[in-house]
């Protein structure tokens, strides 16, 4: 925390301390917020509470205060900096049961930083509630990468991924430096999807870095391809820091009608025609 300036955030706006994590995490419940996986969130699978509203978590870099592992208890599990994100977030759920605590951890080659239990802390996540995506190997910028180049820093983590827990990540990108910042920039389709040196995958959906709260799966410019995220900053309320957003989101936000099966609106003039496997509801 001594690196931390104001007590809540480094001078770039890219990190909390523990503090102010914790003051957050108690916003978003007494907020009437509830957490989702972001996997369900990019197909649509909104399993919130009557009147609560849907939170999605995520974390970029595997820096050791994600979860910062202090060593092995007598049966050789995990024991978990209780000041680290994980450790915060585990408090939170033994506080919270109804919060539904999860969050997603994009990684780079090094994983947490902890070459000693990065194996193990994998497996510890993905049987707990989390979820881990792709962060590319290097935390290499796409934008200015040739094609060869992306398909290489992408495949590496996805194939790392299948040797360590097959089956059990998402297949998510968070773009490093939010970089290509542009839909139509030509290596998106190989972010995408591509193959290097034989080995093909997927990418369901990207992440830019900011700025603005997401809008819902179900509308009609939701483009699981291109997703913004809110940046845990604060700025005295201006330019999309935490503070604007949420302020902003107390008219706008989703508020769950119970259902995981209907979308209840007020009108379709914003909602995507295409879906057909959810009960519209009109009032």
């Amino acid at each position: 925390d001594t690196l931390y300036t104001g007590g809540n955030v480094d001078r770039d706006g890219y990190h909390r301390t523990a503090e102010a994590f914790k003051n957050d995490l108690e916003m978003y419940y007494q907020s009437n917020y509830r957490m989702i996986r972001l996997d369900d969130y990019i197909y649509g699978n909104i399993d919130v509470e009557f009147g609560k509203s849907p939170i999605i978590l995520t974390f970029d870099d595997g820096h050791i205060n994600n979860i910062n592992i202090l060593g092995l208890d007598s049966n050789q599990n995990l024991i978990i900096d209780p000041n680290s994100a994980v450790g915060i977030l585990e408090s939170f759920k033994n506080k919270y049961p109804d919060f539904n605590v999860t969050a997603t951890f994009f990684l780079n080659s090094g994983l947490f930083g902890q070459p000693i239990y990065n194996k193990q802390i994998l497996k510890w996540l993905v049987d707990n509630g989390y979820d881990i995506g792709n962060h590319t190997k290097n935390h290499a910028n796409l934008k200015d990468a040739d094609i060869s180049k992306t398909q290489s820093e992408i495949a590496y983590m996805y194939k790392l991924f299948d040797e360590l827990i097959p089956n059990k990540y998402v297949h998510i990108i968070s773009l490093p430096f939010g970089l290509p910042g542009s839909r139509s920039h030509p290596n998106l389709p190989y972010i995408l999807k591509g193959i290097c040196d034989g080995y093909s995958y997927r990418t369901n959906g990207v992440l830019q870095v900011g700025w603005d709260a997401e809008c819902s799966p179900f509308h009609k410019k939701f483009d699981p391809t291109f997703l913004m995220r809110i940046r845990a900053w604060d700025n005295d309320g201006i330019n999309f820091d935490m503070q604007m957003v949420f302020e902003t989101l107390e008219k706008t936000k989703f508020i769950s009608d119970g259902n995981i099966n209907t979308i209840v609106i007020p009108n379709n003039d914003n909602l995507n025609i295409n879906i057909k496997d959810k009960k519209i509801i009109k009032y």
